[in-house]
């Protein structure tokens, strides 16, 4: 996020500590930014974005949470639940939902993953 400075104080970009988010198949590991670049869609009903791998090719599914990226599935018991399974802790990172897509926010950029719909 840009701050604006008091006292005539110059505006920044804010810092966020740097944090590495690996891939559950290959194990390469991924800045925040270029992780969020390889988000593909998201699906409002059960809260979940298809996150691509650059490296390897292989798709996760990752629900976008306040400060935390949460690794996990898709299973159907009467209806479409996420299972958690693993996490990175990601200070700043700001998701938020939108009408056409998921709006999230995270060092000063802004991303917009295309919502798929209800299933």
């Amino acid at each position: 996020m840009i701050g604006v400075g008091h006292g005539g104080a110059r505006a920044r970009e804010r810092a966020f500590p740097a944090v590495r988010v690996p891939c559950s198949w290959c194990d390469a590991e991924f800045g925040v930014p270029e992780f969020l670049d390889h988000c593909r869609f998201h699906w409002r009903d059960v809260r979940v974005v298809r996150w691509d791998c650059p490296r390897c090719g292989k798709w996760e599914d990752v629900a976008l949470e306040p400060d935390e990226i949460r690794r996990g599935y898709v299973y159907a018991a009467g209806v479409p639940h996420f299972a958690h399974m693993d996490g990175s802790n990601v200070p700043g990172l700001r998701p938020r939902r939108a009408d056409a897509a998921l709006r999230v926010e995270y060092g000063g950029r802004v991303w917009h993953v295309p919502d798929l719909g209800a299933f």
